[in-house]
């Protein structure tokens, strides 16, 4: 009765980061390009023999995936929150929970983490904002799904045993989002403050402070520039860290059964309880990371952006407006303006 358990459980394969690291989905290359010299081989860089040789892996299929499904599920939502559907009363009714789920994240998202540190510049940033926390959301839960295992017991193939996985366990991925933050903390703060202002941000001291001042004026310049960089580089490293410890842990645990089998089946069946118990319990715990990874990520970078975006010196328009303006209905009337979500986001009465 328990083989089909032993059966999956053997699809993990025995060494633990064989779950996590990355598998060509295909045995040929796509694309085979050279850049070296032949013998040249550096499989970090994807280079063999002198050659470049492009693969689709699993992350990366898993990342397109993804992509797929938050832009399906982008769409369907908002036809079930947006006001411009429906007739009467329907119209401001959200329709389905899941629908009012992605709504309060939104409006969470928007209220609680941008507008406290973008202030008046929320709604120009804010799409972008919930794009990021959406995708790495999406990619860590589908990441726990065991897609290619579930494909090969239904199939018998083997082939399927390396297809899913979590995309942001992969430190490609999460330096590609830690750059597109880079980019946008760049370029909303020149778009913001101007050029000079931007590039002035960076010498806490200013440039006034003669020849004598100016070494360390041009050392803190440097050190400021290389922070930001650091923060953009832990941005990726945390997230891809997180993810694939969370992979690793899991199938360390899966292992112990393969070590106990060594003795006898029975210590094996003995072993097997306890494991898929606090494997169970740490895959929750793991889909609770997903949520939060998601939420440090997204908070981080539009702390980031505020840092460069909006200063000090603005502060003072604001110092009449404490909360944002209409927040006790969660900024309804601003979201409504953009036809961002409905009267439910406002407290309102809300369709099941």
């Amino acid at each position: 009765m328990f083989s089909p358990m032993f059966h999956f459980l053997a699809a993990t394969g025995h060494s633990p980061t064989d779950h996590a690291v990355p598998h060509t989905l295909h045995s040929s290359p796509l694309l085979r390009v050279p850049v070296s010299e032949p013998g040249t081989d550096i499989s970090a860089f994807g280079i063999r023999d002198g050659h470049y040789e492009f693969f689709i892996t699993n992350h990366l299929m898993m990342s397109a995936f993804v992509g797929l499904v938050l832009i399906v599920a982008g769409i369907w939502f908002s036809k079930r929150i947006s006001i411009f559907h429906g007739e009467g009363l329907r119209r401001y009714q959200t329709k389905g929970r899941f629908s009012q789920l992605f709504e309060t994240i939104c409006a969470f998202i928007r209220n609680e983490v941008a507008y406290p540190n973008l202030k008046e510049l929320t709604d120009k940033y804010i799409y972008y904002i919930w794009t990021v926390f959406f995708f790495i959301l999406f990619a860590n839960v589908l990441g726990v799904v065991p897609i290619g295992y579930m494909l090969q017991l239904i199939t018998g193939d083997h082939g399927f045993s390396h297809w899913g996985g979590s995309a942001t366990g992969n430190l490609s991925l999460t330096g590609v989002l830690a750059l597109l933050s880079l980019v946008m903390i760049i370029g909303i703060g020149i778009k913001e403050t101007g050029a000079k202002d931007f590039f002035n941000h960076f010498n806490p001291i200013g440039w006034n402070g003669g020849l004598m001042m100016l070494p360390i004026a041009l050392l803190l310049y440097v050190l400021e520039w290389l922070s930001l960089l650091v923060k953009c580089f832990v941005l990726a490293m945390r997230l891809f860290g997180t993810m694939m410890a969370g992979h690793l842990v899991l199938a360390a645990f899966v292992g112990l059964i393969f070590a106990a089998k060594a003795a006898s089946d029975g210590v094996a069946y003995a072993v097997a309880v306890p494991v898929v118990l606090v494997g169970t319990a740490l895959t929750l715990l793991e889909i609770f990371i997903c949520f939060l990874q998601a939420f440090i990520f997204t908070f981080l970078t539009v702390l980031f952006i505020s840092a460069t975006a909006v200063h000090e010196h603005d502060e003072h328009a604001h110092d009449e407006h404490e909360s944002m303006p209409g927040a006790d209905q969660t900024g309804s009337n601003q979201l409504l303006g953009h036809g961002v979500a409905s009267p439910a986001a406002a407290g309102q009465p809300v369709g099941a």
